[in-house]
């Protein structure tokens, strides 16, 4: 494609901050960028973040509760069933270990937890006992508590708000037009239906998507304005961190400008949501990783991912203290970004990381 040279992103951020929208060409553009011109994307996206988020940023912690075995055939994952990828497969964790590694994660800087199942959905067995955990998860107060447990009913998004769960996470994973290339045992539309009942039944939703598994730049727009469309609290980008043993294992990981540039764009587009990097951060960016908030990310994933490790906690509790950053409580939508920021709050020294099981 042809990008136009006159495309200058500080003008596109001045529009944004003055409650315009990128256009879905200017985005194609943008995502197209190289070169020297890549930094005034960062810079345009550092100002629209600044504008709507302050200088606050927010960690979140996920544990892998139900593992492995999944029914599904996501090509990017290494628990489902249908490959060979080497990990062991557990049946869901005691609620008192899930209410300890919460606890865990609350003091070691994470202001949101998420409890991440396997599978398609919870099903009638696995449901009472998934309930009664996240009953007793509410003991651990001060905490965003957060579900991952694949597709729902408008009954089941109930009762997570009933038990105290606050919010919802169900990516789309990728554009509409490329999704039956990595997924084929349930469609696109599905996903976006829970998301839909999730925000129906006064849940918070947290929906995102992966980047790097072959899409197109036309892909990366077309998933980006329909996360925009669905206007979660919460946009998770992850990028590709290859399993072996999954039909994407040949994949290369994305240059590091190349996952700085994306996440910039989706700044510009998704400029109110709490932009959070996750899978693949340390893994492909390596060196730049602290360049995510400059660009305009305003939260990362803590610890551990589902089936890969994560780097120690107290790394990324010092980065955000490099960059005089403000670690704050997980409370979407409440930013003033014309209040003086709160003093950062310095978290406990542990030579521990969050825990995972792979």
């Amino acid at each position: 494609m042809t990008v136009d040279d006159t495309l200058d992103p500080l003008p596109l951020a001045r529009r944004i901050i003055n409650g315009g929208e990128l256009t879905r060409d200017e985005a194609r553009q943008l995502f197209a960028l190289e070169g020297e011109a890549l930094y005034d994307l960062f810079y345009a996206a550092h100002k629209v973040r600044r504008h709507f988020h302050g200088n606050r940023v927010t960690f979140c912690s996920i544990l892998p509760t139900k593992f492995g075995n999944c029914s599904e055939d996501c090509k990017f994952c290494a628990q489902s069933a249908w490959y060979d990828t080497g990990i062991e497969p557990h049946a869901m964790m005691p609620a008192e270990q899930v209410v300890s590694a919460m606890s865990f994660a609350k003091e070691h800087g994470a202001s949101a937890f998420g409890i991440v199942n396997s599978g398609r959905g919870p099903s009638a067995k696995e449901w009472p006992q998934l309930l009664e955990t996240i009953r007793q998860t509410q003991e651990v107060d001060g905490i965003c508590h957060c579900v991952d447990i694949g597709s729902l009913t408008d009954e089941q998004a109930r009762d997570l708000k009933a038990v105290g769960v606050r919010r919802v996470n169900h990516n789309i994973e990728t554009s509409r037009e490329f999704y039956p290339e990595i997924v084929t045992t349930h469609t696109w539309q599905d996903r976006v239906e829970t998301v839909r009942r999730v925000q129906a039944a006064g849940l918070e939703s947290c929906c995102g998507c992966i980047f790097g598994m072959g899409e197109s730049i036309d892909d990366r727009v077309s998933v980006a304005f329909s996360l925009k469309e669905l206007n979660p609290s919460v946009a998770p980008v992850n990028f590709l961190n290859a399993r072996p043993g999954t039909p994407l294992a040949h994949l290369p990981p994305l240059r590091p400008l190349e996952i700085l540039k994306i996440i910039a764009v989706m700044r510009l587009i998704l400029p109110r949501q709490d932009l959070k990097v996750a899978g693949g951060r340390e893994k492909n960016l390596r060196d730049l990783q602290s360049w995510i908030f400059y660009v305009g990310a305003t939260s990362a994933l803590i610890g551990n991912y589902l089936a890969t490790s994560g780097r120690p906690h107290t790394d990324d509790l010092q980065m955000i203290e490099d960059l005089d950053l403000t670690w704050h409580e997980d409370r979407v939508g409440d930013v003033d970004p014309t209040a003086t920021p709160a003093p950062a709050v310095k978290q406990p020294e542990s030579k521990f990381s969050l825990p995972v099981l792979s």
